[in-house]
């Protein structure tokens, strides 16, 4: 045996075993969570909704729609679109509802064009919350789709056991090519591992699609402080809260009434854009995070590397071959249990060819977040 082929054994024999045990924990972990339901109640927490915007003009009417009509007291709730520089109708669309619902608060800030030079995402919820009047903050994206009780049920779960941030469920829909439905299913493998990470107390992800904190924690934290990420509002300030409230400030609610829904990348381009975007957070990672991170990465390096060796030494292929279904052995309870939860089981069919063409992209993107810049909202991002 040479020994190239006898490295690979060595290096894929022990991030193949670091890796097994990461998602065993993460599997229990998702498994112990046990779903919400809210319950009739008096709500009594003031909430502010807060939603960054920049073009949002296809998708801000249906999400602010989506917003005056929940099931929570008007008076105990204000709504804050935050308008990044936006070139459409972002501003007009979100004017107009104002008018024409008077009798909700709602409010529109305007970020100014040349106040910041990154981060804006960041700075357009500090911006809000430093205008807000809830206890409890609860961010969402403007091309989101929410439920009737998304509100109810996180400050149902809120009070109930009062933790510093929860951290929600996100799901793609809408879906329509073969492309958008195989992301769909990734992202929820993605969730399901939050939620799993969370319940064993490492969290290693959040999504401030569907987040909630308490505005006295927020400022306590000092916030995004000096954060050098423009993308990372979610998970570096999970990361703080847990780190000066301990593990138990953080939970993960697993609850379908608050589920929320956004869509998938059209394009391959727009796709590895966000994905390239979610790897440049690595940099900033805690040791911990840093290793699961590191771990799936060289596994699918060594998965994908295996492929080239086998031009040299075909009988690995064999073994390539049973790696991968050891691998699929390993991945498939956490995503059942996903799919299962959110009713999504139709989309399991589209697990093979994601298995197939995952390390080819983890291993583009891994790198291309540290070397590489990306495209967000219609801005030039340089790591």
């Amino acid at each position: 045996m040479a020994i190239p082929e006898i490295l690979y054994y060595v290096l894929i024999g022990f991030f193949g075993a670091v890796y097994m045990v990461i998602l065993i924990y993460y599997t229990i972990g998702w498994y112990k969570l046990k779903p919400f339901k809210y319950h009739e109640s008096n709500n009594n927490t003031r909430v502010s909704v807060i939603v960054p915007a920049r073009n949002e003009e296809n998708n801000i009417t249906e999400l602010l729609e989506n917003l005056i009509n929940q099931n929570y007291p008007s008076e105990l709730c204000e709504i804050i679109i935050v308008d990044d520089n936006s070139t459409d109708q972002t501003v007009s669309l979100v004017n107009k509802l104002i008018k024409e619902k008077s009798n909700r608060k709602i409010r529109l800030l305007s970020m100014k064009s040349d106040e910041y030079q990154f981060a804006y995402k960041k700075k357009a919820i500090s911006m809000a919350i430093d205008r807000s009047d809830g206890e409890l903050i609860i961010t969402t994206d403007a091309d989101c789709n929410i439920k009737p009780d998304w509100i109810k049920s996180l400050v149902s779960y809120y009070e109930l056991y009062k933790p510093k941030m929860i951290v929600g469920m996100v799901s793609y829909h809408n879906e329509r090519t073969f492309f958008e439905k195989m992301q769909t299913l990734e992202f929820l493998s993605l969730i399901a591992i939050t939620g799993g990470a969370i319940s064993i107390g490492k969290p290693i992800m959040s999504n401030g699609a569907n987040l909630a904190y308490e505005k006295k924690a927020f400022i306590e934290v000092n916030g995004f402080g000096e954060d050098r990420f423009s993308s990372g509002d979610d998970v570096f300030l999970l990361l703080k809260i847990r780190k000066k409230f301990g593990n138990n400030s953080v939970r993960f609610l697993k609850s379908f009434e608050s589920l929320v829904f956004t869509e998938a990348k059209k394009s391959l381009g727009e796709f590895m854009h966000q994905r390239t975007r979610w790897a440049s957070k690595n940099k900033g990672y805690e040791s911990n995070i840093l290793l699961v991170s590191f771990t799936v990465y060289m596994v699918n390096l060594l998965l994908l590397a295996g492929f080239f060796l086998g031009i040299w030494i075909p009988y690995m292929y064999i073994n390539i071959l049973l790696l991968f279904l050891i691998k699929i052995i390993f991945d498939l309870p956490i995503l059942v249990g996903i799919i299962t939860f959110v009713k999504r089981q139709n989309i399991l069919f589209y697990g093979l060819p994601l298995i197939i063409l995952y390390p080819v992209y983890i291993v583009i993107t891994g790198a291309m977040g540290i070397v590489s810049s990306y495209q967000w909202k219609g801005r030039k991002i340089t790591n």
